[in-house]
């Protein structure tokens, strides 16, 4: 299951443990059990972007997809089917 991470100054759906950045989240299905895993998975993203840098900066600073893929995060089916806004 993919899921588009945007990064928000607003109340995010999932905070960084490691530097507290906080993100929006839209996922590609809306099942309960989909969504923790996910959940998991981008827990796991960000905490592996503290390997090198452990401030804020660690994190891309534009919408990302987990898993990534090559195209455009508001072109991935977490986006289409998740509902993200069209411009970020």
């Amino acid at each position: 299951m993919q899921v588009l991470c945007v990064p928000t100054e607003e109340c995010g759906q999932i905070v960084c443990a490691v530097c507290g950045t906080q993100y929006k989240l839209y996922f590609e299905r809306p099942s309960r059990e989909d969504r923790e895993e996910a959940i998991a998975l981008v827990l796991q993203a960000l905490a592996r972007h503290h390997e090198a840098d452990e401030g804020a900066a660690a994190h891309p600073q534009r919408p990302f997809n987990v898993p990534e893929w090559s195209g455009r995060p508001e072109l991935s089916a977490a986006a289409l089917l998740g509902g993200a806004p069209l411009r970020f």
